[in-house]
């Protein structure tokens, strides 16, 4: 059943839909305005965001697809930035596995389109597509890094599933590192031709991720666990600043 385009809408910081979560995790360099289409209430669930090669090898696409179904199993909300390779591997999991997905595009809401691999999955009341840039903004590598900020300040955990010695995926992750958001790693065990910016992220604090020896799954409970501490961190946080700006009656 063909479902018709949901509204573009916009918002800047001071609008009460904003992601408080934004400010509180990117501070001063949360985005100015923000354009939505689909369900906005799917900013309000608990969130886990996956990064990864556009180019990512078959491990790669098979471990991004296992933990973005286990994530989804959890009832987490699976976001991503929408470009090729890992993350609409993980989209479309998200998707057939009957769960939600965000997508957060480097380029103005003008140039987004449902991607090939998404169309038999895609339902709009399950999807949240987000662009901090101007409508008719084209991608540029600098807009890509922006907006992989904002994609993992809007969730619980981050997921790096395949990243090189350099490039986009790394520098996210270690961004991740600096803003304090629980960071996960895919460890590749003794395959040194897999993701060799995996094992640099792991050195300086990711936590390996490694599949379960029962069920060869990946084993996403401490993620599970540090998600949760960290969004209950943050909703607490928030709680605080709304109770700062109250007014005072004498």
């Amino acid at each position: 059943m063909k479902q018709d385009l949901p509204p573009l809408v916009e918002i800047n910081l001071d609008d009460r839909h904003y992601p408080e979560r934004l400010k509180i995790v990117l501070g001063k360099n949360a985005p100015k305005r923000l354009f939505f289409r689909g369900n906005i209430n799917l900013l309000d669930e608990h969130a886990i965001s996956f990064c990864g090669a556009r180019n990512v090898s078959e491990k790669g696409i098979e471990a991004a697809t296992l933990c973005a179904r286990t994530a989804t199993k959890n009832h987490f909300v699976v976001t991503s930035g929408n470009a090729r390779g890992v993350d609409r591997a993980t989209h479309r999991e998200a998707l057939a596995e009957g769960g939600a997905t965000i997508l957060v595009i480097p380029e103005g809401m003008d140039h987004f389109r449902i991607a090939p691999e998404l169309r038999d999955v895609w339902d709009w009341h399950r999807v949240l597509v987000i662009s901090q840039f101007d409508s008719n903004a084209i991608w540029r590598a600098y807009h890509a890094m922006d907006r992989n900020k904002t994609i993992m300040a809007l969730s619980c955990a981050m997921i790096v599933v395949e990243a090189g010695e350099k490039g986009g995926t790394r520098a996210a992750g270690e961004d991740a590192l600096r803003l304090h958001i629980p960071l996960f790693a895919v460890d590749y065990g003794f395959d040194e031709t897999v993701a060799p910016g995996n094992r640099e992220l792991i050195k300086k604090g990711a936590k390996p991720l490694k599949r379960s020896k029962e069920t060869g799954e990946p084993n996403l409970n401490r993620l599970l666990y540090d998600a949760e501490v960290f969004c209950a961190d943050v909703r607490s946080r928030k709680f605080v600043n709304a109770q700062e700006v109250q007014p005072k009656f004498l």
